[in-house]
């Protein structure tokens, strides 16, 4: 059975309009990208200007936490966690500062630690909504789905314009089968934070899961719109495309998602559905490999597989798709390296 949408395609990539508009997409993200490394070279030079002229205490600290934003916006981390313990050096009870070295600690994947200090930057600032949003993200990182819910459900009561709080709740509450709310909070964020495109991402996602693909494209062209070197919007509308069966322009916004997110296995795996559909098997072949290999989280693992057998209900070839499973399952395992032995 085909799973995607029956409806007539939309004129196809090859035509001269389609290929300006992703030849002109692409102009526009490079560009995009070398004015924003000019605005981060800006922003740490005014950080560390404002570090200088600071006079108390208080403000002293609060200098050197935006420095160390800025460095850790250039993924200086070392300096950036070296700017928030001299702030508080001069403020024991900063939680903004805590909060900051716990996000950078989550970055860095030590979970334990990130915890720690988001901990330590709710005691001294108990009302401090943030700190409580990003402790949610952890623990449900963690997998401490209760509590996590319970810190962010605390972050929302807070400050009901916390949109990172409603964010990671709204993620918990689609994972519960709470659909409903997770899509009202989603759309409060994108409301209160428009330019944070996670959120509208999500939103794109749930409004293809009901079939609303013209909902979907309308979400994914605002978001490109946006931003158009960021990985979201394109790969909404490639999936979009994908629904509507037109397989060369999804494989053109396959191809921006991963120019803004290299690793993303979604749009790997989906990379190479389109190359099967194009009657590129040799190349879906092998970006399916690509898709996996390496791959230790078994979310991605499963999503690969997962796209694999997509093909295989795609292209009506069960049997070509389940040898091909079967001999490449090497590449499919975490940590591989057995030299082509199956693992089980």
């Amino acid at each position: 059975m085909d799973v995607r949408d029956s409806r007539p395609r939309r004129a196809r990539s090859t035509s001269v309009h389609s290929s300006v508009r992703i030849l002109a997409r692409a102009c526009l993200v490079l560009l995009l990208a070398m004015a924003g490394a000019a605005r981060t070279q800006d922003a740490l030079s005014e950080a560390e200007e404002a570090v200088q002229r600071a006079g108390t205490p208080s403000e002293r600290a609060a200098a050197h936490v935006a420095l160390g934003r800025a460095y850790f916006s250039t993924r200086e981390e070392d300096k950036a966690i070296a700017e928030f313990r001299a702030a508080l050096t001069l403020d024991p009870h900063s939680g903004e500062a805590y909060l900051a070295l716990g996000q950078v600690r989550f970055f860095q994947r030590n979970l334990p630690a990130a915890q720690q200090e988001l901990r330590r930057a709710i005691e001294v600032a108990p009302d401090f909504a943030p700190a409580y949003a990003a402790l949610g993200e952890v623990l449900a990182e963690q997998g401490r789905r209760a509590e996590a819910r319970s810190v962010l459900e605390k972050a929302v009561i807070l400050d009901s314009g916390e949109w990172e709080s409603k964010y990671h709740l709204a993620a918990l509450l689609i994972d519960a089968g709470e659909a409903a709310r997770a899509t009202d909070l989603l759309e409060q964020v994108a409301r209160l934070h428009p330019e944070f495109l996670p959120a509208r991402e999500q939103l794109g996602f749930a409004r293809l899961r009901r079939g609303d693909l013209e909902g979907a494209t309308r979400e994914a062209d605002e978001m490109i719109a946006k931003s158009p070197q960021a990985a979201e919007g394109h790969r909404i509308m490639a999936l979009a495309l994908w629904k509507q069966r037109d397989d060369e322009a999804s494989l053109a916004e396959c191809a921006l998602a991963l120019s803004g997110d290299p690793d993303s296995t979604q749009m790997q795996a989906l990379e190479a559905v389109e190359l099967w559909q194009l009657d590129r098997k040799k190349d879906a072949r092998r970006a399916l490999v690509q898709a996996a290999k390496g791959q230790a989280n078994p979310a991605k693992l499963a999503t690969a597989e997962v796209f694999c057998r997509l093909i295989l209900c795609d292209a009506r070839d069960i049997a070509v798709v389940d040898d091909f499973l079967r001999k490449n399952r090497w590449a499919l395992a975490p940590n591989s390296g057995t030299g082509g032995r199956e693992q089980r």
